[in-house]
């Protein structure tokens, strides 16, 4: 019985438009600027529908599908329940990651897989952090892996290093600052390619989407060592766009962990420029702090392995307000 192997790639950051490429696309706001959030308060509670349906065209005779799915993080976000159909084969974890996974014997012609997801957002930035007790120590045996050079963050190549050793600050957040100045200076958020180009190729390019924006803000930091690492996940904005996303998080040694949005900072005006480095509203649905994850054969959000003739996936994502009656 030979084995195939079909990994489906959920690009992040696109919206309901295909380009010539097939790749779906965000839309944007004039200038070319991604469009900011609007939430109010401090925490958030939101409803995430996501679904998977798997088509089959021929004599498929076994399905793996395996799904990265959120769990309550400290500071981040409360899920409030998450619920599967059908049940998964099982869930696990691994480095630091859950994941669902599904398996199908002698499958039908279509399956439908449905996760629902409900989670209270909180909101978490630096601003924040600065107001909380000072941060447990992490070793740095478990920073190590958050320093390295990676596949889309290429933080040994040669501009790479000497655009980090141009930047300078007293302390870890004036060099922060700095970095997320240069990125949303030096890149123009825009429609991308079919494939991710990393944090080299946006930076010759000059342009990206939030995942080369994200990559090149965690390639600069870790050329100052400073321990940063991509985030993928959804999130909960309400508008036309689709809720995957990508943004960042960066180890401040008086703070922890603190997340970043460098590409929503891309905006005309300085004012709200500014505070976008320090504070982010609570729309942040986590799912994963891998960039190349092995479990999803290096991509996001899904990844799925078949026995006989070719498969089709495709999903959706739907966010409502869960029904106050209901949750009582």
């Amino acid at each position: 019985m030979k084995l195939r192997t079909l990994i489906l790639i959920l690009l992040v950051c696109s919206a309901p438009v295909k380009n010539a490429n097939g790749r779906l696309i965000p839309k944007q706001k004039k200038e070319g600027n991604p469009p900011a959030g609007k939430t109010a308060g401090f925490n958030n509670i939101v409803e995430f529908d996501i679904s998977h349906t798997l088509t089959i065209t021929g004599n498929t005779r076994r399905i793996i599908l395996t799904v990265v799915v959120p769990k309550t993080i400290p500071d981040r976000q409360n899920i409030l329940d998450i619920k599967y159909s059908p049940q998964p084969s099982r869930i696990f974890e691994q480095n630091d990651n859950h994941y669902a996974e599904f398996i199908f014997y002698k499958p039908d012609k279509q399956i439908e897989v449905d996760i629902n997801v409900t989670a209270e957002l909180l909101r978490y930035d630096l601003f924040t952090a600065k107001k909380k007790p000072a941060a447990n120590h992490v070793e740095e045996t478990e920073l190590a892996g958050f320093l390295k050079s990676e596949k889309f963050i290429e933080k040994d190549h040669g501009e790479i290093r000497e655009i980090a050793a141009g930047i300078k600050g007293q302390t870890e957040e004036e060099i922060l600052r700095r970095i997320y100045n240069y990125v949303i200076v030096h890149l123009d958020y825009t429609k991308n390619g079919k494939k991710q180009w990393g944090a080299v190729k946006a930076l010759q390019m000059g342009t990206g989407d939030c995942s080369e924006y994200s990559d090149l803000f965690v390639a600069l930091c870790r050329a100052k060592n400073i321990p940063a690492r991509v985030i993928t996940g959804y999130t909960a904005r309400f508008d036309s766009q689709s809720p995957k996303h990508n943004w960042v998080e960066v180890y401040l040694k008086d703070y922890g962990w603190i997340p970043f949005e460098p590409s929503w900072g891309d905006v005309k005006n300085p004012g709200i420029q500014n505070m976008a480095f320090s504070r982010m509203i609570p729309v942040y649905l986590y799912l994963s702090h891998t960039r190349n994850d092995e479990i999803l054969q290096n991509y996001h959000y899904a990844a799925y392995k078949y026995w006989g003739d070719n498969i089709k996936l495709t999903d959706s994502i739907e966010l409502r307000r869960p029904n106050p009656l209901q949750s009582k």
